[in-house]
C-alpha cells in the first residue's frame, strides 16, 4: 500500500497543485517583472531625457540672456563713454597725434623698436597662430606711429607695464594727454573686463590705445591691419554719422593682440554736430567664457553637472568660446578633435594655446540645426564625438550671427536609469526566490474554488462590478458561495449603473447652470463659491418681439421656437469661445475671460453678439418673424459666485456688469452697444457709431453702436 501511494504521488508529479502554482507564479513573476522592468526602463529613460532637455533649455535660455545682457552692457558702456569722457580725450589725442607728424626718433629708439618686433612680438605671434611672419612687415614707417611705438609699444611685451605706462618722459603733447586720460580708460578696462580701449580719429588713425600695442598709430584703412574687424566697426560707426550708433564685430584673430581672438564694439565720439572720431572696446574670450559658465568660478559650469557646457558657435562654424574638455582633459582632447575632422596641426595648436575660439569647428547636428535658425533638442554626437543630450537655438544678438548649444553627456544624464536596471535585476532574483517559498505554503492552504472567488473579489474591488466567477457544479459550501458572489456582483453593477446615470444627469443640469470649474467645486462640497475677476468682458443679449410673434402659436410650438433660439445662443457662444453665465427666456448673459483668461476677450464677446444677430436674422427668414437683438457689452472687473441655498444660481455682479446692462438702453432701439472701454480694446475690422453717453461714478461713459448687428 505504501508503494502504491508513492507511485501515485510520483504519477501526480507536475500535475500537483503545488507544482502548478509554483510554475505559474514563477512564470508570471518573471514575465511581469521583465515587462514592468522594460517599460520602467523606457519610461525612466524618456522621463530623464525630457527632464534633461527641459533643464538644458532652461540653462540655455539663461546663458543666452546673460550673453545678450553682457553684449548690451558693453554697448551701453561704449556709447556712454563716447558721449562723455572720450569727447575731450579724443580732441586731445587727435591734436597730439597730428603734432607728431613731424616728430623724430633716434637711431637707438628705432633699433629698440625693431628688436621688440624681432624678439618679442613676432615669436609670440608665431606661437599663437602657428604661422611664420616677417618682423619687417610690422615695423612702422610713419613718423607719428614710429614715435609712439618707440616710446610706448616696445614696452607692451609686459601687459601690466604697458597699460600702466602713463608718461614716457618725452614731454610731448600726446604724453600729456595720455597722463591725463589713460588712468580713466585703464579703470574702464579693469571694471568691464575688456582687452583694450582704442580711439581713432576721423581719418582712421589709431590715436590712442590703453595697452599701447602694435596697432598704436596705425591706420585701419591703409596699413597692415586693414580689412579686419576693427576697420569694419570703424567704417560702420563713421558712416552712421550718429552719436547714438553702436557697431559690433565678430571675434577674429587680431594680430596686434598677438593673434588672440578679439571682438570689437565701436561708437562715434562726440555729438551729432561734432564727431571727432570713434571709440572702440576690445572684448576678449575670457570674459565671454565666464558669462557662459554662469558667472561662477572659472571651470565651474552652473547647472550642467560634471560634463555639460554651454558654448557659442559663429557663422563660420567655429566655436566662439573655449571647450570645457580642453581644460579638464587636455591630454585626450587632441586625439578626439582629430577623430572628428580637425587637422592634427590645428588640434595641437589648440592644446598648446588652451583655446578653441576660432579654431575648433563644430560639425555636430545641434550646431547645424541652430545655424539654420531653428531651436530644439536632440540626442547626437557633439563636436568631439561624445554621445550627448543637447538643446540648440540662435543667440539672437544684433549684428552677430551666433548660435548657442547647451549639452551634457548622455551617460551622466541617464546614469540613474542604468542604476535602476541593475537594481531591477537584483530585485527580480529576490522576487523569484520569495515566490518559490510562498507558492509552497499557498498551495497547502487554498483551493481552486477559493482562488476563483478571490479573483472575483479582487476584480470587483478593482472596479469591475458585475464580474462573475465559475461556480461549477459543486453542491457544497464553495458552490453556494460562488452563486451568492455572482448575485452580489450583478446587483452591485446594476446599482452602480443607476448611480452613474443619475450623476451624469446631475452633471448635465449643473453644467447648464454654472461654468465647469464651479461645477467641480460645487460637487466637491463647496457652497460659498465666489471670485473676483479683474479683466472680463460681459454681454447682455436679448431677443425682442418673441412674445408678440408667438402669441398666435400654441404653448408647445412656442417652446419649440424658444428652444431653437436658446440653441442658437449656445452655438454662437461656442463659436466665439466664450462662457455662458445664464439664460432667462429670450435673454442671455455670457462672458469671456471669466473661466479662461484671454487677452482677446472683448473681441470674442463682440463676435458672439454679431453671431447672435446673424442667428436671429436666419430665424426671421425661416419663420417669417420680426425679432430683433438688443445687446450691451462692457469690459472691466466683475465678481461671480453662487447665489441662494436651496435654489442655487450662478451670477455675475459689479459695476462692469451693471454698465453692460445699461448700455443697451441708451439709444432706445435694437442693436449691439459697447462702452468706450470695449471699443478701445478692438483692433481693425469693426465699425462703430457714437450713440450716446452714460454717467458712471461722476464720469461720462461714451456708448457706441456696432455696425453689423442686424443693421439694415
Amino acid at each position: 500500500m505504501t508503494t502504491a501511494l508513492s507511485r501515485s504521488r510520483r504519477a501526480r508529479g507536475l500535475g500537483s497543485i503545488q507544482t502548478k502554482l509554483l510554475l505559474m507564479l514563477l512564470l508570471a513573476s518573471i514575465v511581469s517583472t521583465a515587462v514592468v522592468g522594460f517599460f520602467g526602463y523606457r519610461s525612466g529613460t524618456d522621463a530623464l531625457e525630457d527632464a534633461t532637455y527641459a533643464r538644458l533649455q532652461e540653462v540655455g535660455n539663461d546663458r543666452r540672456n546673460e550673453v545678450q545682457d553682457f553684449i548690451d552692457r558693453e554697448k551701453s558702456a561704449v556709447l556712454l563713454d563716447s558721449r562723455g569722457a572720450a569727447v575731450q580725450a579724443s580732441k586731445a589725442f587727435n591734436a597730439a597725434f597730428e603734432d607728431l607728424g613731424t616728430s623724430r626718433t633716434t637711431a637707438r629708439q628705432r633699433g629698440a623698436l625693431e628688436t621688440f618686433y624681432t624678439d618679442t612680438f613676432v615669436p609670440e605671434l608665431e606661437r599663437t597662430r602657428g604661422q611664420e611672419y616677417e618682423a619687417a612687415a610690422f615695423v612702422p614707417s610713419t613718423a607719428a606711429r614710429t614715435y609712439l611705438q618707440a616710446n610706448y609699444t616696445r614696452f607692451s611685451g609686459d601687459a601690466d607695464t604697458s597699460v600702466r605706462r602713463d608718461d614716457a618722459g618725452d614731454g610731448s603733447a600726446w604724453t600729456e594727454a595720455n597722463r591725463t586720460y589713460n588712468p580713466y580708460f585703464r579703470s574702464v578696462v579693469t571694471e568691464l573686463g575688456l582687452d583694450d580701449v582704442v580711439m581713432l580719429d576721423n581719418d582712421g588713425n589709431v590715436v590712442y590705445t590703453t595697452r599701447k600695442r602694435a596697432d598704436l598709430g596705425s591706420n585701419v584703412a591703409r596699413d597692415e591691419y586693414r580689412g579686419g574687424g576693427l576697420q569694419q566697426v570703424y567704417d560702420a560707426a563713421i558712416e552712421s554719422n550718429s552719436s547714438g550708433f553702436v557697431s559690433v564685430g565678430d571675434f577674429e584673430h587680431y594680430l596686434p593682440a598677438y593673434g588672440a581672438p578679439t571682438m570689437f564694439i565701436a561708437s562715434p565720439i562726440g555729438t551729432a554736430d561734432d564727431l571727432t572720431g570713434v571709440l572702440v572696446y576690445e572684448l576678449s574670450v575670457e570674459k565671454l567664457n565666464t558669462v557662459l559658465t554662469g558667472n561662477k568660478t572659472p571651470g565651474v559650469y552652473e547647472g550642467l553637472g560634471r560634463s555639460g557646457e554651454a558654448y557659442l558657435v559663429g557663422e563660420d562654424g567655429t566655436l566662439r568660446t573655449d571647450s570645457r574638455e580642453l581644460f579638464e582633459n587636455p591630454e585626450g582632447f587632441a586625439s578626439k578633435a582629430v577623430a572628428t575632422g580637425t587637422r592634427p596641426d590645428v588640434a595641437e595648436r589648440i592644446v598648446e594655446t588652451r583655446q578653441t575660439m576660432l579654431a575648433l569647428k563644430d560639425k555636430s547636428a545641434p550646431a547645424r540645426e541652430a545655424s539654420l535658425g531653428r531651436s530644439g533638442t536632440m540626442r547626437a554626437p557633439d563636436y568631439l564625438g561624445h554621445d550627448v543630450l543637447a538643446s540648440y537655438q540662435p543667440a539672437k544678438i544684433e549684428g552677430l550671427d551666433w548660435t548657442l548649444v547647451t549639452k551634457i553627456s548622455a551617460r551622466e544624464a541617464l546614469g540613474p536609469v542604468s542604476d535602476f536596471a541593475r537594481n531591477l535585476l537584483f530585485a527580480t532574483a529576490a522576487v523569484i526566490l520569495l515566490i518559490c517559498a510562498a507558492s509552497v505554503l499557498m498551495a497547502r492552504v487554498f483551493t481552486v474554488p477559493l482562488n476563483r472567488l478571490l479573483e472575483g473579489v479582487r476584480a470587483v474591488a478593482g472596479g469591475r462590478l458585475g464580474a462573475q466567477v465559475d461556480a461549477g457544479r459543486r453542491h457544497d459550501e464553495f458552490g453556494d458561495l460562488g452563486v451568492a458572489f455572482n448575485d452580489m456582483s450583478s446587483s452591485l453593477r446594476t446599482k452602480q449603473e443607476l448611480i452613474e446615470a443619475q450623476r451624469a444627469e446631475n452633471d448635465r443640469i449643473l453644467s447648464g447652470l454654472m461654468p465647469p470649474p464651479v461645477v467641480q467645486r460645487y460637487r466637491g462640497g463647496e457652497t460659498d463659491i465666489s471670485a473676483e475677476h479683474d479683466d472680463v468682458s460681459v454681454v447682455y443679449a436679448e431677443v425682442e418681439g418673441f412674445d408678440q410673434f408667438t402669441g398666435r402659436h400654441s404653448a408647445s410650438e412656442s417652446l419649440t421656437l424658444l428652444n431653437a433660439l436658446s440653441r442658437g445662443f449656445d452655438d454662437a457662444a461656442r463659436a466665439a469661445g466664450i462662457e455662458k453665465v445664464r439664460s432667462v427666456g429670450t435673454g442671455y448673459v455670457a462672458s469671456s475671460g471669466l473661466v479662461v483668461q484671454r487677452v482677446d476677450h472683448a473681441r470674442r464677446v463682440v463676435d458672439f453678439a454679431l453671431g447672435v444677430a446673424d442667428m436671429v436674422q436666419r430665424f426671421n427668414s425661416q419663420h417669417g418673424s420680426r425679432l430683433v437683438v438688443r445687446a450691451g457689452i462692457n469690459s472691466g472687473a466683475v465678481r461671480s459666485g453662487l447665489v441662494g441655498r436651496s435654489d442655487v444660481v450662478y451670477n455675475l455682479w459689479g459695476d462692469a456688469v451693471d454698465l453692460a446692462y445699461r448700455v443697451r438702453t441708451v439709444a432706445g432701439q435694437p442693436g449691439i452697444y459697447v462702452t468706450d472701454e470695449v471699443k478701445q480694446r478692438l483692433t481693425g475690422g469693426y465699425e462703430f457709431t457714437r450713440t450716446g453717453t452714460l454717467t458712471e461714478s461722476d464720469s461720462a461713459v461714451p456708448v457706441w453702436r456696432l455696425r453689423g448687428g442686424g443693421d439694415p
